[in-house]
């Protein structure tokens, strides 16, 4: 069987000063050298963070709401790209227009995209390509955010296991099967105890390669069980004056080539929007210094006391910025607030509660922290809720 050459790149965001370099297709500014492995590629997938829009309509929620030109397409198809995940937590940023906008522009480019849909259904679809005759599955989620489809509401695939062991049943057969999982923790290093558990699960069911974004840095990766789990990209072309993390502007694509039963994974590492807009290889001396960074952290992938020491670590920190998201008031003020719930907890509370509340990662870091209060407080806990 002949060698397939796959490329999955991290978050895309044609916004800011990428945006006239997008709609001009001017391709060489923004990927430079990366420009010769995603034109080489059999396949060639990208994470696109935000909708390609005509019209502004933004829905309501917590944080901040991406979008960019529809025209910014053209440097999506002249870079070489096939297909686009839309499975992520900004895809319905601007609502039904706007996802449906982006997966009329993306269709009517020549392109094709998966994770996101009119409903559930839609959402849950793979995508499907034959390469030198080996069949190819993509099968995209993403972490409960405001972005979730629903049976009647548009979209993206959420990270359901049940839903993946349906999928792996319907789809894998004699086929590679790939999932790109959006998720996991801004602004830490490693993946939670949690997200290691998941994404290995999915191997041991039958997934061929597990790819994650969404950190906005680049995370540590593992060959388990023969198979590669990447725990997170890195962004691929995304500007932020004021960035979240150090390494927003570090990342890597992920080059897989797949012979027979073999799939090998070869990281592809670039800085991106440092100095300029634009992403470009990375120098020897800075690649060199990248690596060995990344190889301390993968080693630590074997070693579960000391993940869950650093997740401890992480939680323990964020959590005061946890708790006043989520209570927002002290032990004195809770009896006042329930009294003006509703002139005290506005619809945006409730909101930025809801996505504390049903996002996994978020989630996870509660558990920990109530887990780790409840340790430490001597306190027998009252009977009244």
């Amino acid at each position: 069987m002949t060698m397939i050459k796959i490329i999955i790149g991290g978050d895309v965001c044609p916004m800011g000063e990428l945006q006239d370099a997008f709609i001009a297709g001017d391709v060489h500014s923004l990927y430079d050298d990366l420009l010769e492995p995603i034109k080489a590629a059999d396949l060639a997938v990208a994470n696109l963070e935000c909708p390609l829009i005509s019209k502004d309509t933004p829905i309501r929620k917590p944080g901040i709401r991406l979008a960019a030109s529809v025209h910014s397409i053209h440097g999506i198809v002249k870079a070489g790209w096939h297909v686009l995940n839309l499975a992520n937590n900004h895809c319905f940023d601007h609502g039904v227009n706007g996802l449906q906008e982006t997966i009329l522009t993306i269709k009517n480019a020549g392109l094709n995209s998966v994770g996101a849909g009119m409903n559930i259904r839609e959402a849950r679809l793979p995508y499907i390509t034959t390469i030198k005759d080996q069949q190819i599955v993509i099968y995209a989620m993403a972490e409960r955010e405001y972005s979730i489809a629903g049976e009647k509401t548009a979209g993206a695939n959420p990270l359901d296991l049940i839903d993946f062991i349906h999928a792996i049943h319907s789809y894998k057969q004699n086929r590679v099967f790939i999932v790109l999982l959006h998720g996991g923790k801004e602004n830490y290093s490693y993946p939670s105890p949690e997200m290691i558990r998941r994404c290995r699960f999915m191997v041991e069911m039958g997934a061929d390669a597990v790819i994650c974004c969404h950190t906005h840095g680049p995370l540590p990766w593992e060959i388990y069980a023969g198979r590669p789990i990447i725990y997170g990209l890195g962004n691929l072309l995304f500007e932020n004056d004021q960035p979240i993390q150090e390494e927003w502007h570090e990342g890597y694509l992920a080059e897989m080539t797949i012979n027979g039963p073999i799939i090998a994974f070869n990281p592809i590492p670039y800085l991106q929007c440092k100095t300029k807009p634009g992403a470009k290889k990375m120098d020897d001396g800075v690649l060199e210094e990248f690596l060995q960074k990344m190889h301390s952290r993968n080693a630590h992938l074997q070693e579960s006391e000391f993940l869950n020491a650093r997740w401890i670590e992480h939680c323990q920190q964020k959590k005061d910025a946890y708790l006043l998201e989520l209570i927002g008031f002290n032990l004195g003020l809770r009896k006042l607030g329930s009294l003006l719930l509703h002139a005290l907890h506005s619809s945006n509370t409730i909101l930025t509660a809801l996505h504390l509340a049903q996002c996994e990662t978020h989630q996870e870091v509660l558990n920990t922290i109530f887990k780790l209060m409840t340790q430490d407080d001597d306190r027998p806990l009252s009977n009244h809720r």
